[in-house]
């Protein structure tokens, strides 16, 4: 069994990738009357940008640090 703790920073992750799919997903539906080469770059670029500023906020917590 996985413990409370290793668990723990595992569901963390969720979030931001959670949000950058949803975003992602979002671009797809609101545009279709884009070429599908343009929709899957903007949705790329929605998916990092979402989850990457999320995961540098949860990296950034002191939680992470060890402090």
């Amino acid at each position: 069994m996985i413990s409370r703790e290793e668990r723990g920073p595992l569901r963390r992750w969720l979030i931001p990738i959670g949000g950058g799919l949803l975003s992602a997903v979002l671009i797809v539906i609101a545009t279709p009357h884009v070429s599908w080469y343009l929709r899957a770059g903007l949705a790329l670029i929605a998916f990092l940008y979402i989850a990457g500023q999320s995961a540098a906020y949860l990296w950034s917590s002191h939680r992470d640090q060890g402090s």
